[in-house]
C-alpha cells in the first residue's frame, strides 16, 4: 500500500511497492533506521492516547459518502476553508470513484490537502487524527409523486451509518459526527445508542444536520419581506423529517407577518423535498442545496472548535436540558458550538401555531428515533400509538408510479 502524493492530493492505492521495497536490479540505498514495520507504525498512530504532550492540531474532516453528489458538493466548499488543513474523502461504492473525484478537488489551488480513501478497508486511515466526521452518501431518491415513508429510507441508509459509527468509536471517538444521510431522524439515534454501546457517546459530539431545512425557511421568509439572508437566521425546531421540521418564522424581524403566507411557507419548507423532485423531473432531491448547507455546517463546527465559538442556526441534538426544550429529550435547536463540542443550547419561543405544530409532529419525530434505537440496541421495533390510529395516507397512483404494463406481443 502506497500513499501516493500530487501536489495536494494523496491517493491510497493498493498492490503498489512500498517506500523502500526493492525493484528487480535497483541498488540498496543504504538507509539507515528505515522502519518497514506495520507495528511500529501502529504504535505510532496510537501515540496520542498515550503521549502526555499535546501535539499540533490535525483540523481534519472525514466526509463518509465523498463520492455522492451531495458529498462532492460538500468537498467542494470545505476544500476553500482555510480553518480545514486535511480533507479525507472516503467512499466504498467503485462506481463514484471518489479517487477520480479528489483528483479532480485537488487541482483547487487552496490550502487544504486532500486525501482520498476507496473502499472498506481503507476506513480506518480515512478516520485517523479526524476532528470532524460528515457521514453523506446513501439513497437520496424519492418518487416525485409518491408519500414513500422515511422508514423505506432508513433501510437502504442504516448499514452504512451503523458502520460507520462503530468505525468512528475504535479509531477517532473524540471526533464531533455530523451526520447528513438520510432520514437524520432514524440515523441519529442509530448512530447515538451506537456509540453508547461502545461507551464513548457525548451529547455534545453527535449533531444531526438540519442545515438545510434552516437555509430554505431563511431564503423564503427573506424574499417576502426583503431582508438580507446573510444578516439574517431562521431556526427549524422538532426534527428533520417531512412531517417533523417545524420553520420559527415568528423568530423572523417582521412586523404585522400575515399567519396566511406563515402557513403557505411552513408547507413549502416541510414539502421542499417533494417540490424540487417534480421540477428536476429524475427522481432526485436538491443536491445542490443540500450540499451546500451542509458544507456551511461543517465550516461553523470547524470554526467553533479552533477559532471562536460559532453560532448554528439548526441541528438535532440530545438537549441538556429538556424541561427549557418543549419537554423534550432530543430535538433540533439552534446551537454554539465551541472547544469540545457544543457548548449552548438556544430554544426559541414559538407562537401559538408553532406550537401546535410542534405538538403534532412530536408523535412522529418520537417513531422515528425509536425506530433507529431499536436497530442499534436489538430491541423489537413497535409502530407508536399514535401512528397506528391515525396511518399515513395511501399513495395515489401517478403517471410515474404506475407499473408498466406488458406488451401485447
Amino acid at each position: 500500500m502506497l500513499r501516493c502524493s500530487y501536489g495536494s492530493l494523496k491517493l491510497i492505492f493498493k498492490g503498489w511497492p512500498r517506500p523502500g521495497m526493492l525493484r528487480p536490479g535497483q541498488p540498496h540505498r543504504g538507509y539507515k533506521n528505515f522502519v518497514l514495520s506495520k507495528a511500529l507504525a501502529q504504535i505510532e498512530k496510537e501515540c496520542d492516547r498515550f503521549c502526555p504532550v499535546p501535539r499540533f492540531p490535525a483540523q481534519k474532516v472525514t466526509v463518509i459518502g465523498a463520492g455522492s453528489d451531495v458529498g462532492r458538493i460538500a468537498c467542494l466548499f470545505l476544500k476553500q476553508q482555510k480553518v480545514i488543513r486535511t480533507l479525507a474523502m472516503y467512499d466504498d461504492i467503485p462506481d463514484r470513484c471518489v479517487l477520480g473525484v479528489a483528483n479532480d478537488i485537488a487541482h483547487i489551488d487552496t490550502s487544504p490537502e486532500v486525501e482520498a480513501y476507496q473502499g472498506r478497508m481503507f476506513l480506518r486511515d480515512a478516520l485517523h487524527d479526524a476532528d470532524v466526521v460528515l457521514i453523506c452518501g446513501g439513497a437520496y431518491l424519492l418518487p416525485p409523486c409518491c408519500n414513500t415513508l422515511d422508514r423505506d429510507l432508513f433501510f437502504q441508509n442504516m448499514q452504512l451509518v451503523r458502520t460507520v459509527t462503530l468505525a468512528i468509536a475504535q479509531f477517532c471517538p473524540e471526533a464531533i459526527v455530523a451526520l447528513q444521510t438520510p432520514p437524520v431522524d432514524c440515523n441519529f439515534a442509530l448512530c447515538l445508542h451506537t456509540l453508547k454501546m461502545a461507551g464513548v457517546y457525548s451529547r455534545r459530539r453527535v449533531l444531526g444536520v438540519n442545515a438545510v431545512n434552516a437555509m430554505r425557511a431563511n431564503q423564503l421568509f427573506c424574499a417576502i419581506t426583503g431582508a438580507d439572508p446573510a444578516t439574517s437566521t431562521l431556526p427549524v425546531v422538532c426534527g428533520t423529517g417531512r412531517c417533523t421540521r417545524v420553520p420559527v418564522f415568528s423568530a423572523g424581524k417582521a412586523a404585522n407577518f400575515p399567519q396566511t403566507q406563515t402557513d403557505c411557507l411552513t408547507r413549502l419548507v416541510r414539502e421542499a423535498d417533494e417540490i424540487i423532485c417534480k421540477v428536476k423531473s429524475n427522481n432526485e432531491q436538491g443536491h445542490l442545496s443540500i450540499g451546500f448547507s451542509t458544507a456551511r455546517f461543517v465550516i461553523n463546527v470547524m470554526k467553533g472548535l479552533f477559532e471562536k465559538p460559532t453560532f448554528i442556526d439548526s441541528a438535532l441534538v440530545e438537549q441538556d436540558n429538556p424541561e427549557k426544550c418543549y419537554n423534550m429529550q432530543i430535538c433540533a435547536t439552534p446551537v454554539t458550538v465551541g472547544k469540545g463540542g457544543i457548548v449552548e443550547y438556544a430554544v426559541p419561543t414559538l407562537n401559538e401555531a408553532e406550537q401546535r405544530l410542534l405538538d403534532e409532529s412530536k408523535c412522529d419525530l418520537e417513531d422515528m428515533l425509536n425506530l433507529g434505537r431499536c436497530y442499534a440496541c436489538g430491541d423489537e421495533y413497535y409502530l407508536h400509538p399514535c401512528k397506528v390510529a391515525n396511518p399515513p395516507p395511501p399513495c395515489p397512483n401517478c403517471e410515474t408510479c404506475k407499473p408498466k404494463k406488458a406488451d401485447a406481443n
